[in-house]
């Protein structure tokens, strides 16, 4: 038996598809005006996009009833859409294959996607566009987890400092318990380098997953010589993909180009996943000390590393 908290997550995910489906028009008889319906679209599209699909792959890749998508072919055949080729490796299986007539609807249903999807997006900001993009990645990643994620490390942009700050804050006071003075520490520092940022020597960097954030890592100058690693933090569902070891690589390349001779950074023992990154980039800890320190009584550290 469902519980509660199971039964209404089913509720809004249905609530939800009612939503989009209405909202992008997928329940109208012929999709954006055309002849053909969303399932006939999809099929056409898969055929153009892999030329060697049989009946049987296209229905289990769609995960199709065979007998619907059988009848659907027939139309799309009939329409002179697509046509049957045999396979050259196997004569006895037929080969489906997208025609001249059925590459220029397809073009045309795509022009008019893009269309209909720039109307709906109009109303939205660059930063709701993108929060809505990263989203739907997130429900992507979440329901189908064995798909390649791309992952892109990318310069600090506008708005990406608050993010930062609250992911620091609310991360730590998880999974170590640190009080509010850890997010003033993060804020005080993030704040001084906003104000004082030279980026011919110093850089801040944000790891996305499908353009979700991922994590965060800074340079900041600490003498014409040294350069301090800073606010390295990668999200937990993101852990495992390399993120955090793609991060330090960045910062320390980019400290070889400006001609740092060495790099140093402030971590405690408790911070186990960090240390470990910290040592396969070549840092050492160089100094450890105990204080209280977050709401915590921590071992501090400092870890240095000859570029």
């Amino acid at each position: 038996m469902l519980t509660t908290a199971q039964q209404d997550a089913i509720d809004q995910v249905r609530s939800f598809n009612r939503f989009y489906t209405r909202h992008i028009g997928i329940l109208d008889e012929g999709f954006l005006g055309q002849p053909l319906n969303l399932p006939e679209i999809r099929v056409l599209f898969e055929v153009a996009k892999e030329s060697t699909l049989t009946a049987n792959v296209l229905a289990d890749y769609l995960r199709m009833d065979p007998g619907y998508v059988s009848r659907i072919l027939a139309k799309l055949l009939k329409m002179g859409l697509l046509h049957r080729a045999t396979d050259p490796s196997d004569r006895r299986r037929k080969q489906l294959m997208i025609t001249p007539s059925g590459e220029e609807l397809l073009q045309s249903l795509n022009d008019l996607a893009r269309n209909n999807l720039e109307q709906l997006l109009a109303p939205l900001s660059p930063p709701q566009r993108s929060e809505l993009v990263s989203l739907m990645n997130r429900i992507r990643a979440l329901l189908e987890p064995s798909r390649q994620q791309r992952v892109l490390i990318r310069p600090l942009q506008l708005g990406d400092l608050g993010t930062v700050i609250n992911r620091h804050a609310v991360l730590y006071a998880t999974e170590y318990q640190w009080d509010k003075s850890f997010e003033r520490t993060v804020l005080e520092v993030l704040a001084q380098f906003a104000n004082t940022v030279d980026e011919t020597c110093e850089r801040g960097w944000i790891a996305e997953v499908d353009g979700q954030f991922a994590g965060s890592i800074f340079a900041v100058k600490e003498s014409d010589e040294t350069a301090r690693l800073r606010a390295l933090l990668v999200e937990p569902q993101f852990r495992g993909m390399q993120i955090g070891r793609q991060l330090i690589e960045q910062c320390i390349d980019f400290c070889r180009q400006c001609g740092y001779k060495q790099m140093t950074l402030w971590t405690c023992s408790c911070l186990t996943q960090a240390r470990k990154l910290y040592t396969k980039a070549g840092f050492t800890c160089t100094k450890a000390w105990d204080e209280p320190l977050f709401g915590a009584n921590l071992t501090s550290e400092s870890w240095d590393k000859v570029l």
